[in-house]
């Protein structure tokens, strides 16, 4: 029950009405005992004012989404190392001086990989987009020892930013445009690769698309995640399995993240047991929203 002392926290961003992050904190809360009320904030601009609106008004964290996150990293007043590192912001947390900002997408990508049996060290990496998601997955091969990165996108000026990002510390990275590599698989020296499927293709309700149909790039691939979540089964997905590779969806992602944030905000260890059970409640909003 909500009362004077619930403390109160939320999510920013636009547009912001499909979120479920209300559904997926709010269950947290309930099952950690936890005096908490978790709402969303549709956030049409001037995001600096609506920050320190929530500051004055007590609202003790947030989680930021589109199109907010690199804006964070001007307002808080202080930046986690990892977040800095990244240079994007989706987890805030209310301290003295104002909001500290983290970056927790990445730790639910890490243990969203880790909890399905696979890991990224030593392995050659093929990122396929150059948006935010496909930052936290370079960030994430670097940090755990990837031994090659090949950022396959579109549109290569923006690969080419994202690898210059990481050049100073992570050598061994190239960039192939999407339209090389439909004409020659063979620019892709290895096989085993661990992919990260970053972009939106295939996406409901376009869940006939795929960004790449050739059989012969899933002949190439160990293991991998597509980090879309709706449908459950992209296409993408299919191919991996149908080639006898093993590829996860993004929504244990989406809960881990989800679930590092709300351990940030309240200084808890969440069991996996309390993940397992709003994985459940989330898997069914999500059917039903795909009818």
């Amino acid at each position: 029950m909500i009362s004077a002392s619930t403390s109160v926290y939320g999510i920013v961003g636009n547009p912001i009405e499909h979120s479920l992050s209300p559904l997926l904190q709010n269950a947290l809360a309930k099952e950690m005992n936890i005096d908490m009320s978790y709402v969303a904030f549709h956030v049409t601009d001037n995001i600096k004012a609506a920050i320190d609106g929530a500051y004055l008004l007590g609202i003790r964290g947030f989680n930021v989404t589109i199109p907010f996150k690199k804006d964070m990293m001007s307002i808080v007043t202080d930046i986690d190392e990892r977040a800095k590192k990244i240079g994007a912001i989706n987890t805030l947390k209310k301290v003295q001086s104002g909001y500290k900002g983290y970056n927790t997408d990445i730790l639910g990508l890490k243990h969203s990989i880790k909890n399905n049996g696979m890991s990224i060290h030593g392995k050659n990496v093929i990122l396929l987009g150059a948006g935010g998601a496909a930052k936290a997955a370079l960030y994430l091969a670097v940090e755990e020892g990837a031994k090659s990165v090949t950022i396959i996108n579109r549109n290569v000026k923006r690969a080419n930013e994202l690898k210059k990002e990481v050049c100073d510390t992570f050598k061994n990275i190239s960039v192939v445009s999407l339209d090389e590599l439909k004409q020659n698989l063979n620019i892709l020296e290895h096989n085993g690769y661990f992919v990260f499927q970053t972009t939106n293709v295939g996406m409901y309700p376009k869940i006939d698309e795929c960004i790449i149909d050739d059989v012969g790039f899933y002949e190439k691939c160990e293991c991998g995640i597509d980090l879309i979540y709706t449908p459950f089964e992209t296409v993408f997905i299919k191919n991996m399995l149908k080639a006898n590779k093993k590829c996860i969806n993004g929504l244990d992602m989406l809960i881990l993240q989800g679930v590092a944030s709300f351990e940030i905000w309240n200084d808890v260890k969440v069991e996996q047991s309390v993940v397992e059970k709003v994985k459940v409640l989330l898997t069914e909003k999500l059917k039903e929203r795909m009818k």
